[in-house]
């Protein structure tokens, strides 16, 4: 029985989705009368539609199985599956015949491609087994990608969400000083953020040790006539575990009796002791109350974190506001580094956050004055002096300030008076760090895909600014003939045309970890290797390349039957050292790339033809899947004394 493969592949070619590639594959088998089973030990590989032919597999060592060949007949490893497997297809197991091949995802088996037909000779089964193995191979490949972008994606929303909170939260503790709306402040915002439809924030008077109702939310019963200790219920196990958890309601927790599905509490410690505490109420969603989750409370013990550093400040503001009024005017000012100073200029006091701005030698401050301990940061002084001479709360943003070894950071600054009996007695100044935040928004928040922005949240030693040299794979792509197509339209459907182009064509770059550095024109420029390295750069490279003729067949579709032209681009891949880091000047600095392995690849992206991605020499050598290059004639181009050796791939 001879076998033809080219009617089958005009079909797969034309299927995109790698599920149902593989569903056809099964169907073409089976048309052919061959039996098919895929034994597997990954339940994201399993078929939805064709569920007969998959076999869920646990506890078996595939890379065992198939540690020395890669096809086995079946009836050597028989005893590895369950006696049942083929019992839906009418086959006993008492047959034996048919192959089994092993499935490699990178360097791990995940399975076994079974298959028979009693009509094909033994060598047509080995080379369709092997065939289709690849097929399958690829197509499990693109599944797992897709599922660990899926995550990535999801677990960046994630991040970006605890930022935004961070930030939010941050703004809430330094915006106020009256404790009552600050902390109903925080319960709105968290109730919010939560999806939760009640909560409550109790605080502990010192000197009672009862807790007070400091804000509630969506609750009507009358809580202000209750007395609430740490002897028992919720609070009590507050105390005892010092950290936050999900509860169900109970007899024995009444603060839980307010809850339909499940609670997320947290406490506000001061060391080993508890000061207070935040309940959140039942979860909503569209489908009614749902339980908090891991996430939530994972999200919920960080921001209660946050508050509960805040807390013995929260609270201090508020006694000392109902005693002393010097007192209340100096810590009014705090929102993370604290400084008091007298009327000489000398600095009385200086609390750990502000010398950990500044990082300043605290034995040789108390007593100094201002000019010399903040000596490298004339601008500073200036503001101090002037706010002295006006005698009136002084504010400013974003101001660049000088550690004392010598690197700069960015605080927000609030200098106040504080007076004593109505006269004054020097001032106060606090300042917030910015520098953390800051240094990812502003630097990457333009640049970079979603993933690499992940991993800098998480690795904030990965984030390396100014000019170094490494290793990077630079693409350029280029509309072909755009400039004299560009002259025959109207330049407000050149722009909507340009702009649909660059919108499809970056999310490929992001899908394949790239950094966008720049777009010249029709022209896009395309970094991998900066600002991270990974061990996958080229081959990210050119899986964009190949993937932007695809997106740009289904674009141009689209775009000709609303009446703009058909694009088409040319590619052009390098891979060799640079210069990267900020390049510009103190007024508007780019992260950008420099270098010879620069400018080549925008020469062999001038080079390509439309359809074309040209790869250099180092490229092909480095690259681990070169399927589709060719050797394409050397290329005399500017700048280079000798041909460039190339390779050519055809789209």
């Amino acid at each position: 029985m001879q076998l033809d493969f080219s009617s089958f592949s005009k079909v797969y070619d034309k299927e995109k989705l790698p599920n149902k590639k593989i569903d056809l594959i099964v169907e073409w088998l089976e048309k052919k009368g061959f039996q098919v089973k895929f034994f597997l030990d990954n339940k994201n590989l399993l078929s939805k539609s064709k569920k007969a032919s998959f076999v869920k597999i646990e506890s078996l060592d595939f890379s065992s199985l198939f540690s020395k060949k890669n096809l086995l007949p079946y009836s050597k490893i028989s005893k590895h599956f369950h006696t049942n497997l083929f019992d839906d297809d009418n086959n006993s197991l008492n047959n034996l015949e048919g192959l089994v091949a092993g499935l490699k995802v990178k360097s791990s088996y995940v399975g076994a491609f079974y298959l028979w037909n009693s009509k094909v000779d033994n060598q047509d089964l080995i080379t369709t087994i092997e065939y289709f193995k690849h097929l399958v191979q690829s197509n499990f490949r693109e599944l797992l990608l897709s599922k660990k972008l899926r995550k990535n994606t999801s677990d960046l929303r994630d991040k970006k969400l605890e930022i935004e909170s961070f930030i939010d939260i941050s703004e809430l503790l330094s915006g106020t000083s009256e404790s009552e709306i600050l902390f109903q402040n925080l319960l709105e915002y968290l109730v919010f953020t939560m999806n939760a439809t009640k909560g409550i924030i109790l605080s502990k008077e010192p000197n009672s040790g009862i807790y007070e109702i400091k804000a509630t939310l969506g609750i009507k019963d009358d809580l202000d006539k209750k007395i609430f200790r740490e002897n028992k219920g919720v609070l009590s196990i507050l105390k005892k575990e010092k950290k936050s958890f999900l509860l169900n309601f109970s007899e024995g927790l009444p603060l839980l009796s307010f809850s339909e599905k499940n609670s997320v509490v947290g406490p506000f410690l001061n060391g080993k002791n508890l000061n207070g505490c935040i309940i959140l109420y039942d979860k909503e969603s569209r489908k009614g109350f749902v339980d908090f989750d891991q996430y939530d409370l994972r999200f919920f013990n960080s921001i209660v974190k946050k508050i509960s550093l805040s807390y013995n400040n929260i609270i201090l503001l508020d006694n000392v506001k109902k005693s002393k009024k010097l007192i209340d005017n100096i810590m009014s000012s705090i929102s993370t580094g604290i400084v008091k100073i007298n009327l000489m200029g000398e600095i009385e006091y200086i609390n750990d956050s502000a010398i950990d701005i500044f990082q300043l030698d605290k034995s040789i401050l108390l007593d100094n004055h201002y000019a010399m301990v903040f000596e490298g940061n004339p601008e500073l002084v200036e503001l101090i002096e002037f706010a002295e001479s006006r005698n009136h709360i002084l504010y400013e943003e974003n101001l660049k300030v000088k550690k004392q070894d010598k690197n700069e950071t960015n605080i927000n600054l609030t200098i106040s008076p504080v007076f004593d009996d109505g006269v004054n007695s020097g001032s106060v100044i606090s300042f917030e760090d910015l520098s953390d935040i800051n240094k990812v928004k502003s630097t990457f928040k333009k640049y970079v895909s979603e993933n690499i922005v992940d991993e800098l949240l998480l690795n904030e030693h990965s984030l390396e600014l100014g000019g170094v040299e490494q290793e990077v794979c630079v693409l350029f792509s280029d509309i072909r003939g755009f400039t004299s197509m560009s002259e025959r339209m109207e330049p407000s459907k050149v722009v909507t045309l340009l702009n649909s182009f660059f919108d499809k064509m970056i999310d490929v770059v992001f899908k394949y970890n790239g950094t966008l550095d720049k777009i010249i024109g029709d022209e896009l420029m395309v970094l991998y290797g900066a600002p991270l390295k990974k061990s996958d750069d080229i081959l990210n490279a050119v899986k964009t390349a190949k993937e932007m003729f695809i997106t740009l067949d289904k674009f141009n579709i689209k775009m000709i039957d609303e009446g703009y032209p058909k694009l088409n681009i040319g590619i052009g891949i390098n891979y060799g050292k640079v210069i990267c880091g900020n390049i510009g000047s103190e007024q508007q600095m780019n992260y950008t790339v420099i270098g010879d392995t620069v400018n080549l690849a925008s020469r062999l992206c001038s080079a390509a033809r439309p359809g074309e991605i040209i790869i250099s020499d180092s490229v092909y050598k480095n690259l681990d899947d070169n399927k589709g290059f060719s050797i394409n004639e050397e290329l005399l181009l500017k700048g280079k004394k000798q041909p460039v050796k190339n390779w050519k791939f055809s789209y």
